[in-house]
């Protein structure tokens, strides 16, 4: 099997984390072809990331504008072709560009035949819209793959190869860690998510522009819920994102509402055999506290040595649950927490091995081995 992937945007805050997962689970699965990547104008971080995409994955670079290849060689890279050569010679494309730069690329995409993978949060109205008003025809198919979320930790892999979609929407950061928490919950008798969550305002690499005390309130529902609804229909969101002048990571505090009894126990179990879903102890075996998000961060990636480089791929969810009885209702508030630099990666990958048309009997378990994707409680009763 062959399959070319291209990747526009990257270097940016994801894709250049999916390019380096992508290749190793294309290698693990014995799927061949090219990583292309579609250059803009050369700045020091896309010039040090695609020195290293060279050295570590041995990427072909195209030019956006054939007015920058000169200045791509110059600095030292070899350039494989212009704009259209990268669509011509890639058979899955990767958009990982800032919001509302999209629809370009995935209109390029579409023309040369691709499979274009969008990362969450995208416009996707917006993106139909624009096509439209530039004549590409949105087909029953094409609109239902801009309808659909493509969230593979429910399962939903054999439904999608079926579809055989032209544009896969991948979900969110946010939309993911809320779809791995209703997969372990809805068993119980979920009925309902609501809450807040906490989203960071700024990547590592940027300045937050706020002070420490500057918290933009979310009006009305954030698209994570709503997304989310789309994947477990029979489960309702009302889920405010509220913006923080933080980094690291995302916090959700939400209210899991269950039919009936239900324990923080019950919950904890049920999280801990979920895939990508690691349970941190608000107190652990000796009796240390795990409260502050930094910490827990810092406590999980210090025992991993990841193939990659030491990314969180897992929802990270705090024992701490508290239990409020209501009428035949069970809710338990629970505090989790999302990396969105890395935690997406895996659906990433995950459409590009459906865009090959690989089978989804191994498709989980190679995605987790080559990546070292873990799931339980802690620091030992982990397991991929």
């Amino acid at each position: 099997m062959k399959s070319n992937a291209g990747f526009v945007g990257f270097d940016g805050t994801e894709n250049k984390r999916t390019v380096l997962a992508l290749d190793a689970v294309k290698n693990a699965a014995g799927i061949g072809g090219d990583l292309n990547v579609l250059l803009r104008q050369p700045h020091g971080r896309a010039k040090n990331t695609l020195s290293k995409f060279v050295r570590l994955c041995d990427v072909k670079a195209y030019v956006t504008n054939d007015a920058d290849k000169a200045r791509w060689e110059g600095a030292g890279f070899s350039v494989q072709g212009g704009y259209e050569d990268f669509f011509e010679d890639s058979d899955f494309i990767m958009v990982g560009t800032p919001g509302d730069q999209e629809t370009p690329y995935v209109e390029a995409g579409l023309a040369h035949g691709c499979t274009v993978s969008l990362m969450g949060g995208a416009h996707r109205k917006k993106i139909m819209a624009a096509l439209q008003e530039k004549g590409v025809e949105i087909s029953d198919s094409l609109k239902a793959d801009f309808e659909r979320e493509f969230f593979f930790g429910l399962e939903n892999y054999e439904m999608f190869l079926k579809a055989k979609p032209q544009v896969i929407q991948c979900t969110s950061c946010n939309t993911t860690g809320i779809s791995r928490a209703s997969l372990a919950a809805r068993p119980l008798g979920l009925k309902m998510i609501l809450g807040n969550i906490d989203r960071r305002q700024g990547d590592p690499h940027t300045v937050v522009r706020a002070s420490p005390s500057a918290v933009s309130i979310g009006k009305g529902v954030g698209h994570q819920g709503t997304d989310a609804g789309t994947v477990f229909e029979e489960v309702a969101y009302s889920i405010r994102a509220s913006k923080i002048p933080t980094t690291v990571p995302h916090t959700s505090f939400l209210d899991f509402v269950f039919d009936g009894d239900v324990t923080p126990e019950d919950l904890i179990e049920s999280m801990a055999k979920t895939r990508e879903v690691v349970v941190f102890p608000y107190v652990d075996e000796a009796g240390r506290k795990h409260e502050w998000t930094s910490e827990i961060l810092e406590a999980f990636l210090s025992g991993f040595e990841r193939p990659i480089c030491p990314e969180i791929f897992e929802l990270l969810v705090s024992d701490s649950i508290i239990p409020v009885k209501l009428g035949d209702y069970t809710i338990l508030q629970v505090a989790m927490m999302v990396e969105q630099m890395s935690i997406a990666v895996p659906n990433h990958v995950e459409s590009y091995l459906l865009s090959a048309g690989y089978s989804a009997e191994k498709v989980h378990s190679i995605v987790d081995e080559a990546l070292n994707c873990v799931h339980g409680v802690w620091p030992d009763r982990l397991s991929t």
